[in-house]
């Protein structure tokens, strides 16, 4: 019983502790506060995941839908999945974020987030329509069961890289995650894919030669197929046909085929470089079918008409881009500037085919064109080197009794199309998505939705946003708010 009265002593003791006492409810009130806490994260992280809720406070505002994407998510009238391929040890957090806004934003949209260790068949379940991206441990894949149609979007379908001087290296300075998923999303949703067709079999410009250009084509969501005529492949009139700098001619049987490709409304998209022979019979002859006659001799830019070339270097030409109805849309945007590099130049026929109306999209300045003579190795004019304003690259028009027309587009050089610093530095791409519009007369998803910076501006007084300073006093108050309510008890 003496045990029993000691106990009720000491539990009568601990009672009347003031500091204890006081402790053991500041104790209390914070488990409950962390219990709290708790459940509100819970509640508001299954209302992120269901609505979408939370706020992009981000420098660049990664995860915002804009307009664009809203206005096309509102339109979607077929089912869309979306496959988040990430690592075991996660992914990116503000990809991941956008991506739920897409599942939240249109119930034809869904996502999932899969790991290729659990879910390997998707490495071979799906493939790119446009036959670029392919499946890795870190990717996305849009998919449209309706069209069967399947899109791979990589690091480099949304990241822009450029180089630092200082480095070395390359830095990430845009990323463009919103454009290039909705882009895909409109892609593999369409009922048809547009599609470009090269032409293969006579030495062209080779897979190596010509992966600037198809990875350009394929990034603005064109498919890419190589054609042989000889191994008997077929041509599709609805999509443009690439003759990229031949080396060979055409067969008879060959020319036919494209004569017949023409006559059901086919279109060329045609290189020929300087150095390219000028006795393929055949090939002439498809030109001359469009009015078109390719010049021997390297186009030279005269040394005083300084504003037609680049730098000190009269062979890289800076052609001047007429406004036509092909290139209209370029010259009022004013991407008009291009370089070609030891061009070769065309003329209009002086009697042009039934049909035809032909003109030149690119023209130079005051050139001369020079003649390649054995023992000569300069560029300078020479007497008899035929001198003047050239054009450089042409299109033309063939009109067919029943109606049927066909576009020829030609250029006197290929690295306009297949040069990385060509495409970088002007506007080359512009010029070819502008081209390979105008034949196909379809246009490939593209959307103006403006890429975001990668890398943050340095903290300066004059771009604190409402959000940057929230960041920083959130926590400052709460410090505040903790030595207003511990100070007073530093005694107890």
């Amino acid at each position: 019983m003496s045990g029993m009265n000691k106990w009720k002593a000491r539990l009568e003791k601990i009672k009347n502790n003031r500091k204890l006492r006081c402790g053991g409810f500041s104790a209390a009130l914070t488990a409950c506060v962390v219990a709290l806490i708790v459940l509100l994260s819970a509640l508001f992280d299954g209302l992120e995941s269901r609505y979408a809720l939370q706020v992009d406070c981000s420098f660049n505002g990664a995860t915002t839908q804009g307009e664009i994407t809203k206005n096309a998510l509102a339109q979607l009238d077929k089912d869309v999945h979306i496959y988040a391929v990430t690592p075991v040890s996660g992914g990116d957090e503000n990809l991941l974020s956008l991506l739920n806004r897409y599942d939240v934003a249109s119930d034809h949209v869904t996502v999932t987030k899969e790991n290729l260790l659990k879910n390997p068949v998707l490495k071979t379940q799906f493939t790119d329509a446009a036959g670029s991206g392919q499946v890795t441990d870190e990717c996305l894949i849009i998919h449209c069961p309706e069209t069967g149609l399947s899109r791979v979007l990589n690091e480099s379908d949304y990241t822009y890289h450029s180089f630092n001087m200082e480095t070395g290296f390359f830095d990430q300075t845009m990323i463009s995650y919103e454009k290039s998923v909705t882009e895909a999303i409109l892609y593999v949703t369409q009922e048809s894919v547009p599609c470009v067709q090269i032409l293969s079999g006579h030495r062209e410009k080779s897979r190596d030669d010509t992966e600037i250009l198809e990875e350009t084509l394929k990034e603005s969501n064109y498919k890419v197929v190589r054609v042989n005529l000889a191994a008997g492949d077929t041509l599709n009139p609805a999509d443009p046909l690439m003759v990229l700098s031949p080396q060979y001619d055409l067969s008879d049987e060959e020319l036919g085929q494209l004569l017949d490709f023409a006559k059901a409304g086919g279109d060329f998209f045609i290189t020929a470089d300087y150095i390219d022979p000028l006795d393929l019979s055949n090939y002439n002859a498809l030109l001359r079918s469009y009015g078109v006659e390719a010049l021997p001799g390297l186009v030279v830019a005269k040394a005083e008409d300084r504003e037609s070339y680049y730098a000190d270097y009269p062979v890289i030409l800076m052609p001047y881009m007429q406004d036509t109805d092909v290139t209209h849309t370029l010259v009022d945007a004013g991407e008009t500037i291009l370089l070609i590099a030891e061009a070769r130049a065309f003329r209009l026929q002086d009697t042009q085919p039934d049909g035809v109306m032909a003109y030149p999209l690119l023209m130079t300045g005051e050139a001369y064109l020079r003649q390649a003579v054995d023992g000569e190795d300069t560029v300078e004019q020479q007497p008899g080197d035929e001198e003047g304003q050239f054009a450089v690259s042409l299109w033309s028009d063939k009109l067919f009794d029943d109606g049927t027309v066909s576009h020829l587009f030609i250029l006197g050089d290929s690295n306009v199309f297949t040069d990385y610093w060509m495409q970088m530095n002007t506007s080359s791409t512009a010029f070819l998505l502008q081209i390979i519009h105008s034949l196909q007369e379809k246009e490939a998803v593209s959307l103006n939705i403006v890429p975001k910076p990668a890398q943050r501006e340095s903290l300066a007084l004059t771009n604190l946003t409402p959000a940057v300073i929230v960041t920083v006093m959130l926590p400052l108050l709460v410090l505040l708010g903790a030595l207003l309510v511990l100070l007073p008890r530093k005694n107890m």
